[in-house]
């Protein structure tokens, strides 16, 4: 095959796919959006995203701080953390493929992760790593953020400072007017000049996936 056949092939199984019952498109294509992210992000918002960190992970304990928990080293997890130092904005960026996947509990995690801010997310962090029993790839999380000044690894302390904290969806549609979201037609739009192979399939895809495949 050659690398246009393999684009093809790869964006042509996931339109076919995301038709079927147990198939999760988000899981999936979750990279894709992640190499536009910093064009999506100046585009629309004129800031500079200088680190994405994916599934970036948030303390249940510090979301219900008046509420006893089994387990308060539990997660959940944010799509992507968006860090623009220069302006000192932090972007909760949420992946939605489908518009009625949006769920009122989920919103709520992330609105409350923004009430709560930086110092008190990587204070979760912190915690987190004190229990887990997978203190590699957390090891591999505050490399990260010790890059960004968020946590002094060597002492293992937490070093951040709040920052101004925007919510941002990515999905479908507009649905929810209330919410800052792109949707994909904006991203159709932002990606426009693009004349690579794999950019322009992805624009061909993601004009069917504006289409509820539930409809």
């Amino acid at each position: 095959m050659t690398s246009q056949e393999l684009i093809n092939e790869i964006f042509n199984k996931l339109d076919e796919w995301r038709f079927l019952p147990a198939y999760q498109l988000e899981r999936r294509v979750d990279i894709f959006f992640a190499l536009y992210l910093k064009e999506i992000i100046k585009k629309r918002f004129k800031e500079e995203i200088e680190l994405i960190i994916p599934e970036f992970p948030v303390r249940i304990g510090n979301l219900y701080k008046n509420k006893r928990l089994d387990n308060p080293n539990l997660s959940f997890k944010i799509d992507y953390v968006g860090v623009c130092k220069e302006s000192d904005k932090v972007f909760l960026i949420e992946l939605k493929t489908d518009d009625g996947s949006r769920r009122e509990k989920q919103d709520w995690y992330l609105e409350m992760a923004q009430k709560n801010n930086i110092v008190d997310l990587v204070d979760g962090i912190l915690d987190i790593y004190k229990a887990t029993s997978s203190k590699k790839k957390y090891d591999n999380l505050i490399s990260l953020l010790t890059k960004i000044n968020w946590i002094d690894k060597k002492t293992m302390t937490n070093i951040s400072h709040d920052s101004e904290i925007i919510i941002l969806y990515i999905q479908p549609t507009a649905k929810d007017s209330g919410k800052n979201i792109v949707t994909f037609n904006n991203i159709i739009e932002y990606l426009s000049e693009h004349e690579d192979d794999f950019t322009k399939r992805f624009i061909q895809s993601l004009k069917k996936w504006i289409n509820n495949p539930n409809e």
